[in-house]
């Protein structure tokens, strides 16, 4: 047993501070008290629900998801056990993800300060925040890290059975976040040529069979709603966000009056609906009022990338302690400046990376287009605080030891 703990003794380590982080995390702020329910959280419970319990599909959230999220329902559950249960999913997820990031980066660096670089990635307040709510966040992050952890065997070992893993796992990934679509298809793009040399090898039916699950949710979205997509998502808050703030510049009128008004009228259509208002939106917007358009992408990336946690903003002292005031005046402040200190070294870092390193270390590339694919595409939407662009800080921190290492500074 000693020398077990000797071996994994970082692993172990990172597993016990992380669990003590959130337990603290949440006597400071009593998330667990909060009772809060984001409309988000909802459409995730629901997507879960139609799958266990009615066997069909939702319109925003795909199938991996619900499927991940809604097992509770399989052993008697309720919808309240689903809300409880998620923490524990996220929690899971969130110290495995910790764990591949400290095995990605203890290649290039020594264990002892792998392990520091790891601890520092585990105190990012808007995703510790976000372990408390049923999101897609923390689960995500380990699907990418996952890729990303076997992307690196492959570039070591040239073990193609490493690349099937990675990149059916950024396959799947969009059927967690939808938005995660055109980071699959480029990255399996990219091996392209590789797939094709290998199309008959066993472990390429792994790829096959994360395509076969992509098609099925398309397909089922096709049936039941018209549309061979994944998710409607993407159109609705194209609609909702940035259309309407580029709307509300247009006509010179409030943005939250229009998005109101946008969200309620497009949510009263049906799904096949929503995407031929939205695409037409977009078509008209983008011939005449392609400025705002725009202006309303740029000050989205602004905001997204210099506000705080809505998480964290929302709680209230229910407990009553003494000292809730100044933990959650703190906790605030921290999201706020670590969103705008880790999108700032995030962007210049990637961009440095995929470039410098895209003919000799193209690993670091791929973890460097990421991160300003996650950003970037960010822009659609905005009123979210930190939550689209803290997933990426603890991928920064790969590239952050990268070039620390290469400086010779750690």
């Amino acid at each position: 047993m000693k020398s077990l703990f000797l071996i994994y003794k970082y692993q172990i380590l990172i597993c016990i501070i992380g669990i003590f982080w959130v337990v603290c995390f949440n006597f400071l702020i009593q998330m667990d008290n909060q009772g809060i329910i984001y409309p988000d959280s909802h459409s995730y419970k629901d997507a879960a629900r139609d799958l266990y319990l009615f066997y069909k599909g939702y319109f925003t959230r795909p199938i991996l998801m619900a499927f991940i999220t809604g097992f509770p329902y399989l052993f008697g559950g309720n919808d309240d056990t689903i809300y409880k249960v998620s923490f524990y999913v996220n929690m899971i997820s969130w110290i495995a993800f910790l764990i591949l990031l400290f095995e990605i980066v203890k290649t290039f660096l020594t264990p002892q300060k792998a392990f520091y670089l790891t601890l520092l990635s585990a105190f990012f307040v808007a995703n510790t925040a976000h372990i408390f709510h049923l999101q897609t966040e923390s689960i995500f992050m380990l699907f990418i890290v996952l890729g990303f952890y076997f992307l690196m065997q492959y570039f070591k070992n040239q073990t193609f059975w490493c690349l099937t893993i990675s990149l059916s796992l950024f396959i799947l990934s969009m059927l967690i976040k939808p938005g995660a679509k055109f980071l699959a298809i480029i990255f399996t793009l990219y091996f392209i040529k590789e797939i094709i040399k290998n199309y008959k090898s066993k472990f390429t039916f792994l790829i096959y069979g994360s395509m076969f699950m992509v098609f099925v949710q398309c397909a089922g979205m096709k049936y039941q709603f018209e549309n061979f997509t994944i998710s409607y998502i993407d159109v609705i808050t194209y609609y909702d966000y940035l259309g309407a703030k580029a709307k509300a510049f247009q006509i010179k009128e409030d943005f939250h009056d229009i998005w109101l008004s946008r969200a309620e009228y497009i949510y009263s259509q049906e799904p096949d609906k929503m995407m031929i208002i939205a695409k037409n939106d977009m078509k008209e917007q983008l011939q005449y009022n392609t400025l705002n358009l725009v202006k309303a992408y740029v000050l989205n990336l602004f905001e997204n990338a210099t506000t705080g946690n809505i998480c964290i903003e929302d709680c209230k002292n229910v407990l009553q302690t003494s000292y809730f005031e100044t933990s959650k005046k703190i906790l605030k402040a921290l999201a706020e400046w670590q969103n705008r200190l880790f999108s700032i070294i995030a962007i210049v870092l990637a961009t440095f990376y995929f470039f410098k390193s895209y003919k000799t270390e193209i690993f670091y590339s791929f973890i460097s287009f990421f991160i300003l694919y996650i950003i970037f595409t960010s822009g659609i939407s905005c009123s979210e605080g930190d939550r689209f662009n803290a997933i990426t800080f603890p991928f920064a921190m790969i590239l952050i030891g990268k070039f620390l290492q290469e400086k010779k500074i750690i």
